[in-house]
């Protein structure tokens, strides 16, 4: 969950009282999906450019 705080996703103190565990992981889903959404777009610029 420390990458939930680290993104500015969730507080420590959110992530205690308020998201059960699974609501936290679907948080943190979401957020890989988006990270590999952004890198991908990232890697075809890149392949374009070359």
């Amino acid at each position: 969950m420390y990458i939930l705080i680290k993104a500015k996703i969730a507080s420590k103190f959110e992530l205690e009282e308020y998201y059960t565990l699974d609501e936290a992981l679907k948080l943190y889903a979401l957020y890989r999906m988006d990270m590999d959404i952004q890198n991908g777009k990232a890697d075809e610029i890149r392949e374009r450019r070359d």
